[in-house]
């Protein structure tokens, strides 16, 4: 699905296996936007974040999100994002937006 500066993408992910992290599907990121990873509040446990599988799967190489919680990522692809999570049913959500005006 070809992005623009002026349109959105969103998409939910659960992992099939807690413990084995996954692969994004792949959307290219156009300049202007930025991807942002979400916990859904109405998880139970965490979900992780790295930029390969094995860190994905690592403590100390992993970003985590608890319950409700964001981060921001600038990639120019969606699957250079990997996930994994302590169980099969807490999902992400990835929303793909435009990065908000710092003004100047």
């Amino acid at each position: 699905m070809p992005l623009s500066a002026t349109s959105f993408l969103y998409f939910t992910h659960a992992v099939a296996v807690a413990g084995t992290a996954e692969q994004l599907t792949a959307y290219i990121i156009p300049e202007g936007m930025e991807v942002v990873v979400t916990a859904r509040r109405s998880n139970t446990q965490n979900r992780y974040l790295g930029n390969t599988q094995t860190n994905a799967q690592t403590a100390n190489n992993r970003k985590v999100l608890v319950p409700g919680q964001s981060t921001t990522l600038q990639v120019d692809d969606t699957s250079k994002i990997w996930t994994d999570g302590d169980n099969e049913t807490d999902r992400i959500e990835i929303t793909v937006q435009r990065i908000p005006s710092t003004g100047g």
